[in-house]
């Protein structure tokens, strides 16, 4: 009888222990609790939410987070009430509106769908412009197209290979954008482009088996800073980033402030010669002033120069549009309208991106400023992504995110009330265009 009992508990004993081994070593090979990869047709709206503790990654492995785990893609629209039942606003809307409002978000839905670039046959360059569009929820696949859905800010923050030359170097002991083919084509354009997408200052960077965060990219941005060189995607990055009144030393020892950078940046010709027809240099300017007027401060010295330079470009832009509602194809120019519909998103593209982002929340529903945006919209929902252009296409994609944000989902988070909009959330749903500060 003592044998049978004594047999029975060390059966008893090893079957405990045996249950116990398989679920360690179950979540040590399955990552308990992390989410599965997106599919493809994962919308914007709908991606799942997981930290993947970050800070416990290690350094000469980093692991990019799938574009379901990455932190970055965290963004409070995707939970606003609002932002999914659009119904309570509706009444604020024409028919007209209404259908306009349908016809952007059916288009942005669309692209994030079939526009998935790969790091097999897509540049760091090519990748940022992803990024512009969609900001912290761009999905890239790894190794080519049926390859595994990552996170698009986490490939060029951990500097992973792609079709192109590393994004990302070390100068002064701390990242900085690298600048050439493939990557960088200006100075400061990764830290603008995901500025733009609001990225969290303490998201991580690798860089040659170097763990750093995003705060040390813009420091190094700071460091950089060069008179004579053009300034415009570092004052969009740091505009973004950093107070109004910020004064900083670079590293050849000359004094910088956002102020200064707004005046060798208007100092700087818009016609001809800056990038994109000078719709990004009108970029910076119009962060500037954005970041004044949120800051509550007064606008004045370089920042009431911008302010009012920025406005004139927006009445002179008003005179240069076509009867079709498109925006000169001669940039800034002179009117033109050439037949080329990849020229016409190019250029349309560009100009609506930063006229949209510029323009006073009074002035977004003006009968020129709607058919500028209903003929961008338009454009793309009658083409599809192969057929345009990577760079005019993020553009134009990022013209009209804004242009969703700041005029419908900025008046369906009013209807539902303040006190439902998610803290984090407060000062991108009063701004209208989601680009929050970070502190």
């Amino acid at each position: 009888m003592s044998r049978t009992i004594h047999r029975l508990g060390f059966f008893l004993v090893f079957a405990l222990a045996l249950i116990v081994f398989v679920r360690v070593t179950g979540q040590r090979a399955h990552g308990e609790g992390a989410a599965p990869a997106e599919s493809a047709a994962t919308s914007a709206a709908s991606l799942a939410l997981f930290d993947p503790a970050l800070d416990d990654l290690p350094i000469d492995e980093p692991t990019t987070p799938t574009a379901a785990q990455d932190p970055a893609a965290q963004d409070p629209a995707a939970q606003d009430p609002a932002a999914q039942d659009p119904a309570s606003a509706s009444a604020a809307f024409s028919p007209e509106m209404i259908a306009l409002r349908d016809k952007i978000r059916a288009v942005l839905d669309r692209y994030h769908q079939e526009w998935v670039l790969n790091t097999r046959d897509h540049s760091a360059w090519e990748i940022m412009h992803a990024v512009v569009a969609y900001g912290v929820k761009t999905q890239v696949r790894v190794g080519g197209p049926e390859g595994e859905l990552q996170s698009g800010i986490g490939i060029l923050c951990f500097n992973r290979p792609m079709r192109s030359p590393s994004i990302l170097s070390i100068e002064n002991g701390k990242p900085i954008g690298t600048k050439g083919v493939g990557v960088q084509g200006h100075h400061g354009q990764l830290l603008a482009y995901i500025a733009q997408g609001s990225l969290q200052r303490d998201y991580p960077i690798y860089v040659g088996g170097q763990k750093f965060t995003f705060e040390d990219l813009i420091e190094n941005e700071k460091l950089t800073c060069r008179m004579g060189e053009e300034l415009t995607f570092k004052l969009i990055g740091l505009a973004h980033y950093l107070p109004s009144d910020a004064e900083w030393t670079a590293g050849d020892g000359q004094k910088w402030s956002i102020s200064k950078l707004i005046a060798e940046e208007i100092k700087a010709p818009i016609l001809r010669t800056a990038a994109c027809g000078g719709t990004h240099r009108l970029m910076g300017l119009s962060y500037a002033v954005r970041a004044r007027q949120t800051q509550g401060l007064p606008m004045k010295g370089e920042f009431a120069r911008a302010e009012k330079y920025t406005a004139d470009y927006r009445r002179y832009t008003k005179t240069l549009q076509n009867s079709d509602g498109s925006l000169s194809t001669q940039w800034f120019e002179y009117r033109e309208s050439r037949p080329d519909l990849s020229r016409r998103l190019q250029t349309s593209g560009h100009v609506l991106e930063w006229l949209v982002y510029s323009l006073p929340e009074n002035e977004l529903q003006e009968p020129w400023v709607v058919k500028a945006v209903d003929y961008v919209a338009t454009l793309l929902q009658n083409g599809r992504a192969s057929q345009w252009e990577i760079g005019p296409l993020g553009h134009g994609l990022h013209g009209l995110a804004i242009y969703n944000r700041r005029v419908f989902i900025a008046a369906e988070r009013r209807a539902v009330g303040p006190t439902e909009i998610p803290a984090a959330d407060k000062r991108s749903a009063a701004d209208g265009d989601g680009t929050a500060i970070a502190r």
